[in-house]
């Protein structure tokens, strides 16, 4: 069936084929990110006292957040990415050896408008010409893929769109935040990366404009919450941006060809695509010297995921990321060249020489030094967030490891089956494999007090038990994780799969 498309300032656009007329009755696409464990949760609920297998650490004092995209309404297109679902935000709070589950919708302007309408008006992930024409300019921020709390305030975030504020205790949305005025455009990223030693945040945007452009904006907030600094920057294409990598010293992006393209747009419903004929960089710039210092490098052809940590030692900057030599196939399946494989994303180490690079990326040269760090895939990496910015010791990340078990392939690709340790210092690696029909999902470091070395502490992760329809919270001693869980907290129902989540303690939420 083809629907008419709508041009972003509400006049006609050009026919798209594969969306479906408003359902008469609630029905979700047989496919399978809609369906089984991964089939819309919606649930909105408050659990107390959930049940503990094991002790709950007492210096567990406070409350884990985590994001997830949880479809509100049957989407305008079957095969619509996972990625587009509505933000649902899931909290454990523990006190006293006590966990309580508390789950809420973000009440995102497009979420609310929605539920008015009783369906989806907004279609495909991030493409305005695929929208309803009653929602035609409008934002469709779902807050969905991270929270952070800084300068007391408890934040959502997507990359498409400003962050929406919500009571830290109640889950109820505020509204969206935009540091009292001072973020200009209409975008923010997912990953912004606290400074351990200031309280600073700084935070990147790109099309922030709310359409494809080759402007990167770089925000540095105080612990107060204050815009410091502002500054932009010109890449040489449009294209995703989801992670980037921050030393004390420097911020690095990579620019990959997961290229944005407006016109694709008009007559296609994926928001971007795998371009392999284009060439791949790497941006560094100096925190302290800004944008006019930067510096060009040559990159390999492939996809950023997500960044561990990264730092500064002289002329020489480290950093650790994952990577895949593709585009990520199981959100956009269509690339330039026709459909392709996806590659699994792993853990790379890339070291840059600060004496070289270019003043622009037309003259760029240099590639920096790349080492694999770990030999089974995985994401959704952590250290310690006292030494973010500094060389870490130790790592975790979620782990693909062929010799544990393994769940059958999900909306995201193939699943988590393990949490890996790694120590930096003597390259061991350890891991805690979830068991049969489970998954872990990101990893959350909580420190054992303000005063215990880097790495003491726990791990928090979500677990869905997919043979019970459910999901656990596991807490594992962060050094020590192959000795299996400290405690379980057992969660009675399934909750969508999520993405981000991060710590705050009850020291802080009492402020």
């Amino acid at each position: 069936m083809a629907t008419a498309t709508t041009q972003p300032d509400g006049t006609p656009g050009q026919e798209l084929v594969g969306t479906q007329p408003p359902p008469e009755t609630m029905t979700w696409p047989d496919t399978p990110k809609f369906r089984g464990f991964f089939a819309p949760s919606r649930i909105e609920a408050d659990v107390y006292d959930l049940e503990v297998e094991g002790r709950i650490p007492p210096e567990l004092s406070g409350a884990f957040y985590r994001a997830a995209a949880d479809t509100q309404y049957p989407p305008r297109f079957p095969n619509d990415t996972y990625i587009n679902g509505d933000g649902m935000i899931h909290m454990v709070r523990f006190d006293n050896g006590h966990a309580d589950l508390k789950t809420k919708y973000v009440r995102t302007q497009r979420f609310q408008l929605e539920r008015k309408a009783r369906q989806a008006l907004f279609g495909a992930y991030r493409n305005p010409y695929t929208d309803d024409p009653s929602v035609a300019g409008i934002d469709d921020g779902n807050a969905n893929t991270s929270i952070i709390w800084h300068a007391g305030k408890l934040l959502a975030l997507k990359e498409a769109a400003l962050p929406y504020e919500l009571d830290p205790v109640t889950l109820e949305t505020k509204g969206v935040y935009d540091f009292s005025g001072q973020i200009p455009g209409r975008t923010f990223t997912a990953h912004p990366k606290h400074d351990p030693r200031t309280g600073e945040l700084v935070a990147f945007a790109y099309n922030a404009s709310g359409r494809p452009d080759k402007q990167i904006h770089i925000y540095e907030i105080s612990a107060e919450g204050k815009v410091t600094r502002a500054q932009s920057f010109e890449v040489p294409y449009s294209s995703m941006v989801h992670d980037w990598l921050v030393t004390r010293e420097h911020f690095v992006f990579t620019i990959t060809p997961m290229i944005i393209d407006e016109e694709w747009m008009k007559h296609d419903e994926q928001f971007c695509l795998w371009d392999p004929n284009r060439d791949a960089y790497a941006a560094i710039i100096p925190r302290e010297e800004g944008v006019s210092g930067i510096k060009w490098f040559r990159s390999e052809r492939v996809m950023e995921g997500h960044s561990l940590n990264a730092w500064t030692d002289g002329d020489t900057l480290v950093g650790d990321h994952f990577v895949t030599k593709s585009g990520w196939f199981s959100q956009f399946p269509k690339t330039t060249v026709g459909l392709l494989p996806e590659e699994p994303p792993f853990l790379e180490r890339w070291t840059f020489d600060l004496t070289q690079g270019a003043a622009h990326w037309d003259d760029a040269t240099d590639i920096y030094r790349s080492e694999q760090l770990l030999t089974s895939p995985g994401d959704m990496p952590r250290v310690d967030p006292r030494v973010l910015m500094e060389k870490n010791r130790h790592a975790w990340v979620g782990g693909m490891i062929h010799e544990e078990p393994m769940c059958e392939i999900g909306p995201m690709g193939p699943p988590l089956n393990a949490i890996i340790h790694r120590d930096d210092s003597t390259g061991q690696q350890t891991h805690w494999s979830a068991g049969e029909h489970a998954a872990p999902e990101e990893p959350v470091f909580v420190p054992k007090s303000a005063e215990a070395d880097e790495g003491e502490g726990y791990l928090l992760t979500l677990v869905g038990r997919r043979d019970e329809m459910r999901h656990d919270m596991v807490i594992l001693d962060a050094l020590d994780i192959a000795a299996g869980p400290i405690a379980t907290v057992k969660i009675p129902f399934r909750l969508r799969y999520g993405f981000h989540g991060t710590w705050v303690p009850a020291s802080e939420l009492a402020k």
